[in-house]
């Protein structure tokens, strides 16, 4: 997906007009439209700029600009020529120009004590190694944040959510899969009735979901109930 197309989806699934979105920026409208169609893209200097207008991550945002610049080059050349029709000095300054963009994709990168995370559209109901071995999106984490080995991954919360801790649609949120809850966290859980966010609580055998939940029964027995993720972080949406 280039980087275009990325602010362009953002934009759509929060239902901002493209006016709107420059008023937040403080950019002209035609601005954006260049930048949604590919004509422009912003400096890696204004990426703090558009991750605070469009709401998310900035590590997310850097990660799509990285992406996005490193499919401009590919798609803008095959890299091949022949030398004897551009000439050798035309060559050694395509080579260094070509150096110096990747010292600038390097610099974008934040690998070093980041955790990559798998962003998930949907909550994984089974096979989630499966679903997070096929997932192309991803956000940087603190390597300091997840424990070792844990099957981490975050998503954009939409028809679950629990307003009673104040997580809403369009909220990010971040769960651990391996996680052990303890009586008060905050779960993702399959029932036999379906998918529920709820404050973890054991009673003996069963689990009791707090708050109720309208077409779910009070309480399921822990045999039958599977925990998809502990929430272990909650990115607010404004």
């Amino acid at each position: 997906m280039s980087f275009g197309s990325y602010l362009k989806k953002q934009r759509e699934s929060n239902n901002w007009t493209i006016k709107e979105l420059a008023e937040r920026l403080g950019f002209s409208s035609s601005y954006i439209s260049q930048l949604e169609n590919g004509t422009r893209i912003p400096s890696q200097k204004q990426l703090a700029t558009f991750a605070k207008a469009y709401q998310l991550p900035e590590e997310e945002v850097r990660k799509q600009w990285t992406e996005g610049k490193i499919q401009q080059v590919s798609m803008g050349s095959d890299y091949k020529f022949n030398i004897n029709d551009v000439g050798e000095k035309r060559v050694h300054e395509a080579a260094s120009k070509l150096e110096q963009g990747l010292e600038e994709l390097k610099k974008s990168f934040s690998d070093d004590g980041h955790f990559k995370l798998p962003v998930l559209v949907a909550i994984p109901i089974d096979d989630l190694d499966g679903h997070l071995s096929r997932t192309s999106d991803f956000v940087m984490l603190p390597k300091d944040n997840v424990i070792p080995g844990h099957r981490v991954f975050g998503l954009r919360v939409s028809d679950l959510t629990l307003p009673d801790a104040g997580i809403l649609a369009g909220d990010f949120i971040i769960l651990d899969a391996d996680m052990k809850p303890k009586n008060g966290d905050i779960v993702v859980m399959s029932t036999p009735d379906g998918l529920a966010m709820t404050y973890y609580h054991e009673r003996g055998e069963h689990l009791e979901l707090r708050p109720e939940k309208e077409g779910f029964k009070k309480t399921y027995h822990l045999t039958e109930s599977k925990m998809i993720g502990r929430l272990v972080y909650h990115i607010k949406k404004y």
